[in-house]
């Protein structure tokens, strides 16, 4: 019996099947599914290796960023899950490394996590960028609300969930 074949193992022969035009393609595609990642030297680097392989720096955003008060354990694992889903149903959009969470004091019963502006974050830059996907009447804002509920958001918190890109 064979080993399953790793997603580096799969990206690597697909690349070396293709022809030169169709290398660019696929490593754009890798990059933007996540199956590979861009360090901010440039360089690419497999799914699987938390440092570039070209300049030695760490992989950005690999651990979750959330108020230090408490654990959310299954309820981060809910809010992780419905990011790779809402990513998986749409690979036009560009899936990001993690996905951080403003508060918002617009609900009645005080403080909660948005499902709106939320801060995209890739790999190839320590900064985020405001992503414009509005995730009301999904699992992401499902996930929002049960957070919220078992610990009210205070000023200066964040919450920055990674994605996951299989």
């Amino acid at each position: 019996m064979t080993a399953p074949l790793t997603v580096t193992a799969v990206v690597s022969l697909l690349m070396s099947d293709a022809f030169q035009h169709e290398e660019t393609v696929l490593l754009e595609r890798a990059l933007h599914t996540g199956l590979m990642w861009r360090c901010p030297c440039r360089a690419t680097n497999a799914h699987d290796v938390d440092a570039c392989a070209e300049c030695g720096a760490a992989r950005l955003w690999t651990t979750d960023r959330t108020p230090p008060r408490y654990e959310y354990g299954e309820l981060l694992e809910d809010l992780r899950e419905g990011l790779k889903d809402w990513f998986d149903d749409r690979p036009q959009a560009r899936r990001p490394a993690a996905v951080g969470f403003r508060i918002t004091t617009e609900y009645d019963d005080g403080p909660a996590w948005a499902t709106d502006g939320a801060t995209a974050y890739y790999t190839d830059s320590p900064d985020g960028m405001e992503c414009s996907p509005v995730f009301e009447r999904t699992a992401v804002a499902d996930a929002l609300v049960e957070i919220s509920e078992f610990d009210r958001p205070q000023t200066g918190d964040r919450l920055v969930v990674t994605v996951p890109a299989i």
